[in-house]
């Protein structure tokens, strides 16, 4: 057996490596097969290769926090379109390269989201990156300064999905509808984005200080975009908001329905 582990560590099998005794057992109790005990070592190879792939996808994604759909609230706000989302996270839009646009105040559950969108294209086996308007921007300045402006524009177009946050929460810096423009018309029909925005459309132009470039990135990235409108409260302030009588009496309604049907 350590001549065998040896083995596989040079061929680098080391999820194989990992569950070989333990396939070596099961065989011996059930007596599979040589095809089956074959099928079942490369079945989990595989299947320890898959998981280090989308470990991988995720770091480089660079996330700001893991957030998936299946932790979202859908009750909080159910004015959110579950089921437009989970049609979203099927991936039809990666595969014609189309965008999504998330609008909505602060704290209603754009950025979760996004990001959850972007955690459902990684299982697909896409390379994804998330990065705010403000990373962006700063990005291209530093590395202006440095005269490596492809390599960070090359950053911005090799991904499968690319998710620009919090669009609208403050007015950027001068040059920042150039850099924006670069990405979204590079990307444009051949590569997915995904952005959300705190403000409306047309305040874009005041945003980034220069209208004519807020009017062609929108006019870019609208040809072909879903856009999300999300009304309602922020998720961030709703603990401390009061409860009103009635939720109350419904919460206690349904506590007392859940132990009658326990007991």
């Amino acid at each position: 057996m350590m001549q065998i582990q040896t083995t596989l560590r040079q061929l680098r099998l080391s999820g194989l490596a990992q569950t070989l005794d333990v396939r070596l057992q099961e065989a011996a109790a059930s007596r599979l097969g040589h095809g089956e005990f074959l099928e079942l070592i490369f079945q989990d190879e595989l299947n320890v290769r898959h998981q280090r792939r989308m470990e991988r996808r995720t770091k480089a994604a660079d996330f700001r926090a893991l957030k998936t759909l299946e932790d979202f609230d859908w009750q909080f706000n159910p004015g959110i379109s579950r089921k437009q989302i989970f049609e979203l996270a099927a991936g039809g839009y990666l595969r014609q390269g189309k965008d999504i646009l998330f609008l909505g105040p602060p704290g209603v559950g754009k950025t979760h989201l996004a990001q959850a969108l972007g955690c459902e294209a990684i299982k697909q086996g896409k390379e994804v990156l998330y990065r705010s308007i403000f990373d962006l921007v700063r990005d291209f300045l530093k590395d202006e300064a440095f005269k490596q402006q492809d390599r960070t524009l090359r950053r911005y177009l090799k991904p499968d999905l690319v998710i620009i946050d919090d669009m609208g929460l403050k007015a950027l810096p001068k040059q920042s509808g150039e850099y924006l423009l670069e990405v979204v018309m590079r990307r444009y029909e051949n590569r997915s984005t995904i952005m959300t925005s705190n403000r409306p459309l047309e305040d874009w132009g005041k945003l980034l200080s220069d209208v004519p470039t807020a009017g062609a990135i929108l006019d870019r990235f609208l040809h072909h975009a879903t856009q999300v409108v999300i009304r309602g409260l922020s998720y961030r302030v709703k603990d401390s908001l009061p409860v009103s009588p009635e939720a109350t009496r419904g919460r206690k309604s349904n506590e007392h329905s859940t132990a009658g049907a326990a007991s």
